[in-house]
């Protein structure tokens, strides 16, 4: 995707637009151009990225007209460089025709070319990308629980108490807050705030901890504010005695969207916990939000579902579940042989039911005790349901065993061998 393109761009967007009306039964809506856009060239945390997309006509040719499908893969360069982050966007219109599967099979590829060993992403539950993760044997990770607070429901004063009684506990703490991008002098705080999120309950033994410093800050955060087009509103409790930055909290406007916000980072950093921060942060915030923004009258959060500090927090506030959440999702980038070659991923790796087959393999490789490449007809590509798994080695005379459930499904409430940071 040139992401020069206007046309291209805008054309993709609409496909954003029309997924997320289809797919969200709680129609939050969808992110403006602006943001898209940024999100598209430079990912929340400026990590490497590519966009592709999927004409809706049947060739290149037909141009940014009109855009079947989208997909973003994310390759960060600093934490997780055995990782990858896809995610496939099908217009409405255009699935169930195997576009989604040539889109991952494409993620795949580009993963292993980047030396990724996993192909991470996440959809709705209960969605069609749900089924269709669980359909190639993706091991689940955690669930993010949606919650909205419905700020026309909050009584008269309900935050400017909540913050009444939290103060009695954070005695020895001053508040800051802050429109817009991070402040210099702020830099190295919202570093240890940021930091402090590496306790966040995530998936056992799948990431490295994010490490920030001012630096980062400065030159990777705030990409929403900077580049997006949002409004964005921080409040921080600064330790007096130490002048350490203790927790900070978030919420992002957009400008063509007045009446929700969206919730983003909340953190107390370990050596001030259990002085009700959390919750004397997030009630300033709203307090604030009523004057600056009047508009709002919808803010939107996730926590994972084993988060039950923060959510016990939001609760008090009056956030309310929004069912469905999302899932998080996890595939091994596979395809390898040991001579190195590299057959053609996923989609073309699930050939045929039958007990033997033909490898496709990617332009000019050699397939391993064969002078010739061995081919399989394009009618064969992507038949099956999702049953079979990897390919072993075993390619004398141009010929391979597929196995079927080579690679496990997860045991329920575990973990895939071999996952590691």
């Amino acid at each position: 995707m040139d992401m020069a393109d206007g046309d291209l761009v805008r054309a993709c967007h609409a496909v954003h637009v029309a997924a997320q009306e289809a797919d969200d039964p709680q129609q939050e809506p969808p992110f403006s151009l602006q943001l898209f856009t940024a999100l598209l060239t430079h990912g929340w945390g400026y990590d490497p990225a590519e966009a592709w997309y999927v004409p809706a006509g049947s060739t290149a040719a037909a141009g940014p007209s009109g855009v079947a499908a989208w997909c973003r893969v994310v390759l960060p360069d600093l934490e997780n460089r055995d990782r990858a982050f896809i995610e496939p966007v099908v217009h409405p219109a255009f699935r169930r025709r195997g576009i989604g599967r040539g889109l991952l099979a494409h993620g795949w590829r580009r993963a292993a070319a980047g030396g990724r060993r996993f192909l991470d992403g996440n959809a709705i539950q209960g969605s069609a990308g749900e089924a269709f993760a669980r359909s190639l044997g993706a091991e689940p990770g955690i669930v993010d629980a949606r919650r909205i607070l419905d700020l026309r429901k909050v009584p008269a004063g309900r935050f400017a108490d909540l913050q009444a009684q939290a103060v009695p506990h954070a005695a020895g703490y001053s508040m800051l807050r802050w429109t817009g991008a991070t402040p210099e002098a702020a830099l190295g705080g919202v570093a240890g705030v940021l930091n402090a999120m590496n306790d966040a309950p995530r998936e056992e033994g799948w990431f490295e901890d994010d490490i920030w410093d001012a630096d980062r800050v400065r030159a990777r955060g705030d990409m929403s504010v900077r580049l997006g087009g949002q409004l964005g509103y921080s409040v921080a409790a600064v330790h007096e005695e130490t002048g350490e930055m203790a927790a900070m909290t978030q919420v992002f406007v957009d400008p063509g969207e007045p009446a929700w916000g969206r919730q983003g980072l909340t953190g107390v950093t370990r050596p001030h916990r259990g002085h009700r921060l959390g919750l004397l942060t997030k009630a300033a915030m709203l307090d604030w939000l009523a004057t600056a923004e009047p508009g709002i009258e919808r803010i939107e959060t996730n926590n994972a579902e084993a988060n039950s500090y923060m959510i016990a927090v939001n609760e008090t506030l009056g956030y309310e579940l929004a069912e469905p959440g999302a899932q998080f999702f996890a595939l091994p980038v596979r395809g390898l042989l040991a001579g190195g070659e590299t057959v053609q991923p996923f989609a073309q790796q699930r050939l045929l039911r039958a007990a033997e087959c033909r490898l496709v393999w990617q332009d000019g490789a050699q397939c391993p005790g064969s002078a010739a490449r061995p081919r399989v007809p394009d009618s064969g590509l992507l038949a099956g349901d999702g049953g079979d798994r990897g390919l072993p080695e075993n390619a004398q005379q141009g010929r391979v065993t597929l196995e079927r459930a080579a690679f496990p499904r997860p045991r329920a409430g575990g973990r895939q061998r071999g996952a590691s940071r």
